[in-house]
């Protein structure tokens, strides 16, 4: 033996030391079930009446996303949000000067998957000496079902103490149905 292990060029032992080594290590790997082996099987009824349970639940589930569906296609638009984002923005200003405030800035975020629909978020910032009636009636302009926003937040900051002014940051969202432009990644 010692012989023939001599005869061996080194590479040659190199690569034998470490086949003997993953048998010795696969072997008992094979053979010995893995710990999680051990858990029992549910019986026959049990396993049908789960299973019957979880076709339920879909079920279920389905008729509720078809109750809702129409609901969803009349509180979004169905452009592409690269078509609404100008549209939107123009709504927004005829809400402004109805309402006796000037916009600052009015800025589109980024458009986001949100399960089947498109989430468009933009922030409008303005200022305005008579929050209860000018900014209310803006906001609630915006809030408007029939115009399909939604006001997700609003931040209310005093800008100057002297001439009572507020700073208004609101952040206003809209769904669309389509998604972005064909060669756009979804995010």
């Amino acid at each position: 033996m010692n012989s023939l292990w001599a005869a061996r060029k080194p590479r040659e032992r190199f690569l034998i030391v470490i086949c003997v080594l993953a048998v010795v290590v696969g072997v008992p790997m094979l053979l010995i079930p893995p710990s999680g082996g051990n858990r029992k099987l549910l019986s026959a009824s049990a396993a049908r009446q789960r299973y019957k349970k979880l076709v339920d639940e879909k079920a279920q589930l389905d008729r509720t996303m078809d109750r809702i569906k129409p609901a969803i296609s009349r509180m979004a638009y169905t452009e592409r949000p690269e078509e609404l984002v100008p549209k939107v923005i123009r709504q927004l200003q005829g809400y402004a000067k109805d309402s006796g405030v000037h916009l600052r800035e009015i800025k589109p975020l980024r458009a986001r998957k949100v399960g089947t629909l498109m989430k468009v978020p933009m922030t409008v910032r303005f200022s305005t000496a008579e929050f209860g009636k000018s900014a209310t009636a803006f906001l609630y302009r915006a809030e408007d079902p029939a115009g399909k926003l939604v006001v997700e937040k609003l931040n209310v900051s005093t800008a100057d103490q002297k001439t009572h002014t507020v700073d208004i940051e609101a952040q206003v969202a809209l769904y669309t149905e389509a998604t972005g432009a064909p060669g756009e990644a979804a995010l």
